[in-house]
This record gives C-alpha cells, sequence and structure tokens, in this order.
C-alpha cells in the first residue's frame, strides 16, 4: 500500500494482516472501505468517522509540531475489519522534547480543542478481541515515549492479553445519556419524581409564552450557526471566559462538518425562539439512532422571561428528535447538574497512558517534575514571607 509501513504478521493464520497508514494519499485511499467498516461497527461514534478526522487532520495538523499520521489497519484479506485512528506528535518542554502518541482529534491547544468522546478501536461486530490483540502488537512496534489515549469507552481496547505492561488507567468521568426508548412520555417516566414534574411545567411554561422551536434545515444552517457563536460567546465572555468559538481553527473546524453533514441530517443544528428573538441553539451529531449533543448557546439575562431555557431546550429537541427514530440523548462527558437531572443512565471514560524508558522521557519528565517542584516552593517562600498573603 504505497507508503504504508507493513508490520510482520508471525503467530495464527486468524490474526489479521496489519499496515499503518503514514501519509495523507494512502488514507483517502480508504474512504470507502473505513465508511463500510463504520456502518457495520456497534462501536462507530462521531469522531471515529472517516470525515470528521480527515477534516481535523486538515483543520489542525499543521498548528501540531512534528506531526505525522500512525494510523493502523487491520486487514482480513481484501476487508478492512478494524482502524485505530492515531498519529504522533512531538512536546517540547524548554530544552527537551518527547514524541507523544494519541487519537487523532486530540492534542490541540487548549483554546481550540474539539474534545471529542468514545474515541476507539473500529472494528466488526465478533472481531473486537482479534483486533484489539493486533491493535496493541502494532503500538507496541511503533516509536514514541509516551503514549496518551483519551475518553475511551470504560471497558474498551484495554482488554487484551497483548496491552503492554506498565498501562495507566485513569477515569474521565462519564457520558450521561437519556433513554429515548419507547417516546418522550416513556423517557418523562423514567425521570425521578421531581424532574419529570419540573420537565412538564418547562414545557407547558414555553406553550404559553409561545415559544418556537425548529430544527434547521441546510437552507438554515449558516444563520443558526451564527445565532449559536453569538449566543455562546455572549455568555461566555460576559463570565469573564474566552468561550468555545474564540479560536478561528474551532470555528472553521466545525463550520465544515456543518457544510459536510447537513444535508443528510448527521448535524442537528436546534433554535428555541420567543418572539422570533434566539433564545437557545443546540448543536450535535447524530451517529445511527444516537444523538450527541455537542455544544450550546444559551440567552441568559434579565430579558429572557423562561426560566431554565437551556434545559427546556434540551427537552424540546429530545420530544423532536424522538420523531426521527432517536432513541438515546447523549450529553457526552462534563457533569453539570442540569443533565444529572435529565439522564438515565452513563457511560464511563478512561485515560490510558503509557511512558517508555527512553533518554527523553527521563529528561523530559524530570524537567516536569522540576518545574512542579520549583512552582510548590516559590509558593512556599511567598508564605513564609511576612504579610505575605499567597
Amino acid at each position: 500500500m504505497g507508503n504504508a509501513l507493513a508490520l510482520p504478521i508471525t503467530a495464527a493464520e486468524s490474526r489479521p494482516s496489519v499496515k499503518i497508514v503514514c501519509c495523507d494519499a494512502e488514507w483517502e485511499t480508504l474512504r470507502e472501505d473505513w465508511n463500510a467498516l463504520y456502518a457495520a461497527s456497534p462501536g462507530a461514534s462521531t469522531p471515529l468517522d472517516f470525515r470528521w478526522l480527515r477534516q481535523w487532520w486538515t483543520s489542525y495538523a499543521g498548528a501540531l509540531a512534528g506531526a505525522g499520521l500512525r494510523i493502523v489497519t487491520l486487514w482480513r484479506g481484501s476487508e478492512l475489519i478494524g482502524v485505530l485512528p492515531l498519529y504522533v506528535r512531538r512536546e517540547r518542554l524548554g530544552p527537551f522534547a518527547i514524541q507523544r502518541l494519541g487519537f487523532l482529534s486530540t492534542g490541540e491547544a487548549e483554546v481550540e480543542e474539539t474534545c471529542p468522546d468514545y474515541l476507539n478501536l473500529l472494528c466488526r461486530a465478533g472481531e473486537e478481541a482479534i483486533c484489539s490483540d493486533a491493535a496493541w502488537r502494532a503500538i507496541e512496534a511503533m516509536s514514541f515515549d509516551h503514549m496518551e489515549l483519551l475518553n475511551i469507552p470504560e471497558g474498551a481496547l484495554v482488554q487484551s492479553a497483548a496491552a503492554p505492561r506498565g498501562l495507566i488507567r485513569n477515569s474521565r468521568g462519564a457520558c450521561l445519556i437519556a433513554d429515548l426508548n419507547g417516546g418522550f412520555d416513556a423517557y418523562l417516566k423514567r425521570l425521578s419524581a421531581n424532574s419529570r414534574q419540573n420537565a412538564r411545567r418547562l414545557i407547558r411554561e414555553a406553550e404559553r409564552a409561545g415559544v418556537q422551536f425548529e430544527l434547521a434545515e441546510a437552507a438554515q444552517a449558516d444563520e443558526v450557526f451564527v445565532d449559536l457563536i453569538r449566543l455562546h460567546q455572549a455568555r461566555w465572555t460576559a463570565n469573564g471566559q474566552p468561550g468555545a468559538f474564540a479560536a478561528p481553527r474551532f470555528v472553521a473546524f466545525h463550520r465544515a462538518m456543518v457544510s459536510h453533514w447537513m444535508r443528510d441530517r448527521r448535524v442537528v443544528l436546534a433554535r428555541m425562539s420567543l418572539a422570533k428573538q434566539p433564545v437557545a441553539i443546540l448543536y450535535g451529531f447524530v451517529t445511527g439512532t444516537r444523538f450527541d449533543f455537542y455544544q450550546s448557546g444559551i440567552r441568559m439575562n434579565d430579558s429572557c422571561p423562561l426560566r431554565s431555557p437551556g434545559t427546556l431546550a434540551h427537552l424540546l429537541l429530545m420530544r423532536a428528535l424522538v420523531g426521527r427514530g432517536i432513541t438515546a440523548y447523549d450529553f457526552l462527558s462534563g457533569s453539570a447538574p442540569y443533565k444529572a437531572r435529565l439522564t438515565t443512565s452513563a457511560t464511563g471514560l478512561l485515560e490510558i497512558g503509557l511512558w517508555r524508558t527512553t533518554v527523553r522521557s527521563v529528561l523530559f519528565r524530570s524537567a516536569a517534575w522540576g518545574g512542579r517542584a520549583l512552582q510548590r516552593g516559590v509558593r512556599l517562600l511567598l508564605l513564609l514571607l511576612p504579610g505575605s498573603t499567597a
């Protein structure tokens, strides 16, 4: 496969062949095979979609020092049965640098990160164990100093005899999910009595107030996306925060995704208005029968007479999406109280890390430890100074 790096397979014939894709042109040739795998995989998620990953790489690769693709592809004959979308980048700390291996769609600067959840090994049903073993062997053969795999669903990927020793597993919180099976009324019955009563009260108040709610069509996408940015930024800047849409690269990435996916309803932009003025915009993605809520813009000031406009908008969107066959409304990661009140289950997320003992990693970690020790020492010194309130 051109510039792909082939790894020898020496064990049983049942193992898939493994090829590491290292260049854009080779990756592009996988589009149809990847899409077929995605459609057949029970673990498919928004940030494992070929279009998402290709757009992310186009938008962000130039800002990542020394970035290079390391996409693990697993084949049974001519059939793609698994992919693990990885890349390496160089990370510096003063004069020291390491090679860090991680998922595509992670590793950006904090001010412009896309924060994807449900990153994982994408594979066909029934091939999970075989693909996991092969993927770990592929990782073992790669050159890197530190591996950092973020936001993996609990139990995924790591359950393999081939996983290397020394893996560090940490919780990354949980994604909170509302079960919409059976329709909106059935969902409400799954909530606590207080949450159910509050939800019905909010909807009645909205009806009396004349709230308008709509799911944007493709022709409205740009207009509603602009409303999303305006409301989101206004709320966050009022609190002294930059807001997610302050970063031009982040905005460009999401504009592209809206453009790619709006017509086939992979993107949802929902607008709630009062007296023709937008009060709330909700933005997210559809994979199969699951909706992933990604971002919002809510008008929160004295001029909005609605109580809890954000919660109301989520309830109205749930009710609308049931009509499109959505059975799960995923709030993704984050522990906001309103999410806890509206959800019925949760999926835990993990971070998996691995440090190799290399000269680079030892120097890098020593510098990081020394920097933290220095900061602690400065804070302690300030506390000991006469009259200090540090």
